[in-house]
């Protein structure tokens, strides 16, 4: 598996020496499979409730996981339009977790992606779908693409 690159303030996969705030998780692109992989272990900062992860973080890593899905299937950076995430399960603090995205149709600019959040027992814990936008190229770039 390919580890993707860090973005120096992203509070997904930034660094904890660039973003003290960052969560610091590594990402990785399952070329086999065609889907990114990103482990997590929550401790009780993440937490909303005691003991039950915010859902917010959550949100945040599926984002994460489908936008680098997207870029890795079509060469490019793409805004996330719309998402939406069922909470299926409790996800706690203190347990092993994997969140995996992938591109599920590309119509156009449009791009669906869909992600799935697993405990270590491959249990279903959410699951995420999201519609985004692929970015124009910059006019002022030389049509290069945007960086993040």
């Amino acid at each position: 598996m390919e580890h993707l690159p860090r973005s120096k303030g992203c509070f997904v996969c930034g660094s904890a020496g660039d973003n003290p705030r960052s969560l610091a998780l590594d990402i990785l692109w399952n070329e086999e499979e065609g889907n990114t992989e990103i482990a997590l272990s929550p401790d009780s900062s993440w937490c909303g409730y005691e003991g039950i992860v915010h859902g917010g973080i959550i949100a945040s890593v599926f984002d994460d996981a489908m936008a680098w899905a997207v870029k890795k299937e079509i060469g490019t950076w793409a805004m996330t339009g719309e998402m939406s995430i069922r909470y299926l399960r409790p996800v706690k603090s203190g347990k092993a977790y994997v969140v995996k995205g992938k591109v599920e149709r590309r119509i156009g600019r449009r791009i669906n992606a869909s992600g799935v959040l697993t405990d270590d027992e491959g249990k279903k814990m959410a699951e995420a779908t999201a519609l985004f936008l692929r970015l124009p190229a910059r006019e002022d770039s030389g049509g290069e693409e945007p960086s993040v």
